[in-house]
């Protein structure tokens, strides 16, 4: 259903059909006409799981969750598809009470589980006698790529580090031990921070506590490396300058698509196309014409299933605008054959290769557009001020007394947003602030935009964005310790993954670089120390093994694993940049290092997203 799922060792299609056999099941036990009316928040990871014509077949619509809704009289079961939140059982009793007939009933799916409080709001407001079924969806991963499952959860560090809210956690823990049921036991655990070992003090207690499940094969997964978003917030905080982070920066990339005015792109209705790519595109947009009320708009897949795509993705944005170019010209050349010198036979295999190279050209065409768009974007002066002064943070330019650049901003009262980003990105870089100088921005901020801005800074300080400097003075040594920062680094067939920032090395990548080296992690252990949160291993022995498909064949002997590379899964628990997972497949990518990643994180985030999430907008 998902060829771009697949891989040799960890097979993740096996993850998507999954999860879409138990939506299937679930589905199907309910018996009669139905409806499905989705959570705002679910639309997209249903995308993840399965296509639109798994409900056409059933003939199901599928309905968007909105506070008042009627139902035909002819349909017998409303199922919800929803998280477990108090909040969304209000607007499902007011459907219930509004909606009631005679042999109608109503049905939720909780994903990932049920909550005993959406359970008990129901029974407060004296309508579970209107439900049927109260089932679970236990999504906790969904894939988005060959290399990359996400948890969905924007969040996970809020709730966490401000709302003390540890469900993401255990979630996380609930999916670590559903990926070792399918792929087999992961023997060695290496983590940092403190979030990251709660996961998996979670999940080695999950795994005992089920130790009847299981028997002793290792799996298709070498190491598991846990890193707390806590210990590196300076990364996304910065700008991302690969070609895929700067389209989620500036546009927002949901669940592998994005969407855009179709004004963009002149080639919209040019090319009728039947191909592959096409038809996902056109059913990813019919998916939202019906679930969104927005207008014409052209959606993009963007994961590896698409060619260009997959090339462009991880580079560095300066190398896009080459590559774009090149392409361009290799197209215009190929449909520009002179077919007075050719044979039958060469002009027969052309015939042949034009649905192919009309897909490449619009593939050439859709991505040029967007760059385009991103080019005009990178050529304003804003967004070159703001880089130059992330920049100086990150080389500990002036780190310790206010900078003269946010204080002009902040006269000039420019976002909120983008200022406490460069705030909380110097405060990164210092390793906390001198008490004057945090106490002079807090003041300054106060007289621009109002008191209400201390509820903001309060959020930023428990999230521990803003903090008083301490005697560590972390980010400066492992900047020297580890190379954080190049000077020299090479955007265009890069040499080492600070091309990522066009200069700046994201730590979390940095780490995991160092560990690949023999006796990594020994070495390790003794620079990171300064970092918050304890540094852990551990080691699951067959004792407590986990019975798994070891990536979709039989069990690999010994032997011809020798030689295989290492397969190294990494959680980012509180959430990951594009930047970030550039940078590891593009470690990945060296023979020298003999080694494929599989990333799973609480959510990919951004600059905005993730300093919105914080702030509570």
């Amino acid at each position: 259903m998902f060829p771009h799922l697949k891989s040799e060792r960890v097979n993740l299609q096996l993850l998507q059909e999954s999860a879409c056999r138990e939506l299937v099941q679930q589905i199907d036990a309910i018996h009669g006409s139905k409806v499905i009316v989705l959570d705002e928040a679910m639309i997209g990871p249903l995308k993840l799981v399965t296509k639109p014509t798994l409900f056409r077949e059933r003939s199901i619509d599928l309905l968007p969750l909105k506070p008042e809704m009627r139902f035909p009289k002819e349909l017998n079961n409303i199922v919800y598809i929803v998280r477990p939140q108090v909040a969304l059982m209000d607007q499902l009793v007011a459907h219930v009470k509004t909606n009631s007939q005679h042999g109608r009933q109503f049905h939720i799916l909780f994903v990932p589980r049920r909550s005993c409080q959406c359970i008990k709001q129901l029974e407060n407001k004296e309508v579970m006698g209107a439900f049927g079924r109260l089932e679970e969806l236990p999504w906790n991963f969904l894939p988005l790529d060959a290399d990359v499952v996400s948890m969905e959860m924007l969040h996970a560090y809020r709730d966490v580090s401000i709302d003390g809210d540890t469900t993401a956690l255990y979630q996380a823990a609930i999916g670590l031990v559903q990926l070792q049921r399918l792929y087999g036991r992961i023997p060695k655990i290496y983590g940092k921070g403190v979030q990251a070992q709660l996961v998996w003090h979670h999940a080695k207690q999950l795994a005992i506590d089920e130790m009847s499940l299981y028997n002793g094969d290792k799996g298709a997964i070498d190491q598991l490396i846990l890193l707390d978003r806590g210990i590196d917030l300076l990364s996304p905080l910065a700008t991302q300058l690969t070609y895929e982070g700067l389209i989620d920066e500036f546009y927002g990339i949901r669940q592998n698509q994005l969407t855009l005015p179709a004004e963009h792109f002149p080639s919209y209705n040019a090319v009728n196309s039947s191909s592959a790519a096409a038809t996902a595109a056109r059913a990813a947009e019919e998916s939202e014409r019906l679930l969104s009320d927005r207008g014409q708009c052209k959606t993009l897949m963007m994961h590896s299933g698409e060619e260009l795509y997959a090339e462009l993705r991880n580079k560095n944005f300066n190398e896009v605008r080459m590559l774009l170019a090149r392409k361009a010209k290799e197209i215009q050349e190929q449909m520009n054959l002179n077919f007075k010198q050719q044979s039958m036979k060469e002009i027969y295999s052309f015939v042949r290769r034009i649905p192919q190279m009309l897909e490449q050209k619009r593939a050439t065409s859709d991505h040029t557009s967007i760059a385009g768009l991103i080019d005009e974007q990178l050529k304003s002066d804003a967004f070159n001020d703001d880089l130059a002064a992330e920049q100086e943070f990150m080389v500990c330019a002036d780190i310790d007394k206010s900078s003269a650049y946010i204080e002009d901003l902040i006269a000039r009262r420019s976002e909120l947003r983008n200022v406490l980003r460069l705030i909380c990105l110097q405060c990164a870089a210092a390793s906390g602030f001198k008490e004057h100088v945090l106490y002079h921005y807090k003041r300054k901020l106060a007289h621009v935009y109002g008191l209400e801005v201390l509820l903001t800074i309060s959020n930023l300080e428990k999230a521990g964005l803003l903090h008083v400097q301490t005697e560590s003075r972390a980010y400066a040594v492992l900047r020297k310790t580890l190379h954080l920062t190049v000077d020299d680094s090479v955007e265009v067939s890069p040499k080492d993954i600070s091309y990522v920032h066009s200069f700046y090395a994201p730590l979390t990548a940095r780490l995991v670089e160092h560990w690949l080296q023999p006796l990594g992690w020994q070495t390790l252990k003794s620079q990171i120390n300064n970092l918050p949160g304890p540094t852990f291993e551990d080691f699951q022995v067959p004792l407590i093994g986990i019975r798994g498909h070891h990536g979709g064949g039989g069990t690999p002997s010994e032997t011809s694993l020798l030689h295989a590379r290492r397969v190294v899964l990494v959680l980012f628990v509180g959430g990951c940049t594009f930047a970030e997972i550039a940078a590891l497949r593009f470690l990945a990518a060296q023979e020298d290092n003999n080694v494929q990643f599989v990333i799973a994180t609480t959510k990919i985030i951004n600059k905005r997203t993730f300093l919105e999430s914080v702030m509570g907008s």
